[in-house]
């Protein structure tokens, strides 16, 4: 019989949003990644584009397994090994930076390593009763370093190379074996889980999870270039590595909203301003824009996307009573971001330009509106019901 524990706990979801971070060490700047694998391995944007796409397919897989398996293994097991994944993935990368098909394989191991990581830390988060705050202080904390790490990638290329951001992003993941005690074993440790969860039929779950596909597709197709596009329209690094850590500051400030009033605002308005707000934003690139619309595009881009996705990822989860959903959530969020370069990478390798890209974004956003507004609404109406 499992020993109860409360998700609540101060120490768990500080080590759940601890894990979390340390999950997307490299995606938070991935743009500046990108850029570094353009400007210090001599590749093409498209063959860059690729590259982040190895490891975030890695990611990807790893949040489908793990979503499945953690319910059947100890959560500790599962997250040493995601550790070591990690770990290794970082500390091979430095070795293989002479063949483009070894550093391919190693962020693919890394991905691996990340993605179970980024699955249970988010489960954590989603069995807590005040999901939105709880992800909203996730994504200040990982913003804060992404801010600063974008905004010294630059000089970090300069002076340790991509080697030395491995090696230093590999030893910070190998610290978190100590705090891998802190984790419960499995969600059927859990009690108060979030109150305003409901086991939703699975034609609304899945159209739930379409959304959120769509959704992330739009934001990894957004994140992976916004560096490249920015090079575009000013070519110099460290003007669009300040313009990013602008915008970083912003995202900021767009976490911090749900931390304090994500009680008050609902649901449904805050998705639909993030949705048709980014659309404005991305669209604001699209003809000739000189560095201060970038700076306002992508502060504005980068404000939305961390307002809006706790409300997405913490309505979605309320599906299903046990987790199960906010799991399959991230699971189809990381595969979103993942493939976000991959279709970049389809777009600009047939000869297209970063118009075509921004196209391509657009038409995602208006895609996931429809689908998460379905089954967000039918959750309502049944919470209704279940409520009078």
């Amino acid at each position: 019989m499992h020993n109860e524990v409360d998700f609540n706990s101060p120490t768990i979801v500080r080590t759940g949003v601890l894990l979390g971070t340390i999950g997307v060490l490299s995606f938070i700047v991935q743009p500046g990644l990108v850029q570094g694998f353009v400007t210090q391995m001599g590749l093409s944007e498209a063959s860059a584009n690729a590259l982040a796409f190895d490891e975030m397919l890695g990611v990807a897989i790893a949040t489908f397994v793990t979503s499945f398996l953690k319910s059947k293994i100890n959560w500790r097991h599962i997250l040493t090994t995601a550790l070591a994944f990690a770990v290794l993935g970082n500390f091979f990368s430095v070795f293989a930076m002479s063949s483009l098909d070894f550093l391919s394989a190693a962020r693919f191991i890394t991905g691996l390593g990340e993605g179970a990581i980024i699955s249970l830390s988010f489960t954590i988060i989603g069995l807590t009763k005040r999901v939105e705050r709880n992800l909203a202080a996730y994504l200040v904390l990982l913003l804060t370093y992404g801010a600063f790490g974008l905004w010294i990638m630059p000089q970090a290329f300069s002076t340790v190379g991509l080697e030395g951001i491995f090696i230093i992003w590999g030893s910070i993941t190998a610290l978190c074996f100590f705090v891998v005690k802190h984790i419960p074993a499995s969600s059927n440790q859990a009690v108060n889980p979030e109150t305003s969860a409901i086991n939703m039929p699975m034609s609304t779950k899945l159209t739930a999870l379409l959304g959120v596909l769509l959704f992330n597709l739009a934001i990894g197709v957004a994140w992976a270039n916004l560096f490249l596009i920015g090079m575009e329209i000013e070519p110099n690094e460290q003007a669009i590595a300040n313009a990013l850590l602008i915008s970083q500051f912003f995202a900021i400030l767009g976490a911090l909203i749900p931390v304090f009033m994500e009680q008050k605002l609902g649901l449904f308005k805050p998705i639909l301003l993030t949705i048709f707000g980014s659309i404005i934003s991305i669209s604001l690139l699209m003809n000739d824009p000189t560095l201060t619309t970038f700076i306002i595009a992508v502060s504005c881009f980068n404000f939305l996307w961390n307002f809006g996705l706790p409300f997405v990822l913490s309505g979605v989860g309320n599906l299903d009573k046990n987790g199960h959903m906010i799991s399959l959530a991230i699971a189809l969020q990381m595969t979103g971001l993942g493939f976000g370069p991959f279709f970049a990478a389809i777009v600009l390798g047939n000869e297209g330009s970063f118009y075509d890209v921004q196209i391509l974004i657009v038409s995602l956003y208006l895609c996931c509106c429809v689908p998460l507004m379905l089954a967000l609404n039918a959750h309502r109406k049944k919470l209704k019901k279940a409520l009078v």
